[in-house]
């Protein structure tokens, strides 16, 4: 008797047991999924994309202080260059021959005022034991000057002869690139043409055109995302470094400059990019649009639900919020939700708060 009563209470606990099993499947089969969005800002999106052109923060324009026949400029564009190295050179057998007249002359002069030297020396011992009058020592004295003035008047023509003979080489005052080159060997060019525009290695900085409209906007400082579509889908972090005070011309368009803060060298100078600033970060109040049906109202007010996150599992919260004028596009929303709030989309009437759902468009939200 005692064994059947065992058997049955041993039966009973595995019956129990198995039906709380499937009752906690069920349950778990019965979550609901829902449907959320992301409220949309009223301007359509909270970046706004411009094209742009990468640009080398330190860039040299290199020409010639004389002018000439270029002789040497064996650089193409994109070479590497080293500081100090030598980049173009002119025919210098002009100014060679300047320097070789002038140093005639000033061996000439140097022979002259010697002589006169001596001469004064001679007539002013004659001039002391009264062999020689005023007028002569006067006369010698004033030779001699003028011989040394000659002296020194031609050796600083010989110096700004040689300097200007130092002037047909062209070097690099930096480490960096051909990035332009404008002449090639061969042509002859004025002093101050443009020969080559040499550029960091590291080109991190980018350039880029802002309407009138939106440059009130930024601030130095800010920060932006940049993408390289010739390098990779990724985004570089950047900052605003300066913003123009002048329209650029024939245009309502500012130029702004941007700091990249982790540049590679895969970046080059005019590499174009597309620039993303994030326009409405720093306004006290976005206004957003969701679907009328995702806004309800109780007696507390208007409100709607969104979905946060607890482990693998969603639950629905409430959030009050103030509404706007109702567009073709929904509700605006003048505060009570952010961007990154899952908003529930429908079946508003099926759900409470605290209730735990899962989230049935996923890969739509990108989640």
């Amino acid at each position: 008797m005692k064994s059947r009563f065992l058997v049955l209470v041993l039966a009973s606990a595995v019956f129990f047991s198995a039906c709380s099993i499937e009752e906690k499947k069920v349950e778990q089969k019965t979550i609901k999924s829902v449907f959320a969005i992301y409220p949309k800002s009223k301007d359509g999106e909270t970046t706004r994309v411009f094209n742009a052109l990468a640009s080398a923060n330190n860039q040299v324009k290199l020409s010639f202080k004389v002018k000439g026949n270029i002789s040497k400029l064996e650089l193409d564009i994109g070479d590497e260059v080293k500081k100090n190295q030598l980049i173009a050179s002119l025919d210098s057998a002009p100014y060679e021959l300047q320097v070789s007249q002038a140093k005639f002359g000033l061996s000439e002069a140097t022979v002259a005022m010697k002589n006169a030297k001596s001469n004064y020396e001679r007539v002013k011992k004659l001039y002391i034991n009264q062999n020689a009058s005023t007028s002569d020592i006067d006369n010698a004295k004033a030779q001699y000057n003028s011989t040394k003035a000659k002296v020194n008047n031609i050796q600083k023509q010989l110096d700004y002869i040689k300097l200007q003979l130092s002037y047909t080489k062209l070097y690099s005052p930096i480490d960096g690139y051909i990035s332009s080159k404008f002449v090639q060997e061969n042509e002859n060019v004025n002093a101050g043409t443009p020969i080559v525009l040499i550029s960091d290695k590291l080109v991190d900085e980018v350039q880029v055109q802002v309407p009138d409209v939106l440059i009130n906007k930024l601030k130095v400082g800010d920060s932006v995302k940049v993408k390289f579509t010739s390098i990779s889908n990724d985004k570089f972090d950047a900052k605003i470094k300066e913003i123009s005070k002048f329209t650029s011309p024939n245009q309502k368009t500012y130029q702004v400059v941007l700091k990249l803060e982790n540049p590679t060298k895969k970046i080059k100078s005019g590499m174009s990019s597309e620039v993303y600033f994030n326009l409405l970060k720093d306004l006290k109040s976005v206004v957003y649009l969701i679907p009328a049906g995702s806004v309800l109202n109780d007696k507390n007010g208007y409100f709607v639900y969104v979905l946060e996150k607890q482990d693998d599992i969603y639950q629905i919260k409430r959030k009050n919020v103030k509404v706007g004028n109702l567009t073709n596009d929904g509700y605006e929303i003048i505060s009570g939700i952010k961007d990154k709030d899952l908003v529930l989309k429908a079946g508003m009437s099926e759900v409470f708060e605290n209730m735990e759902v899962s989230l049935g468009n996923k890969k739509e939200l990108g989640k």
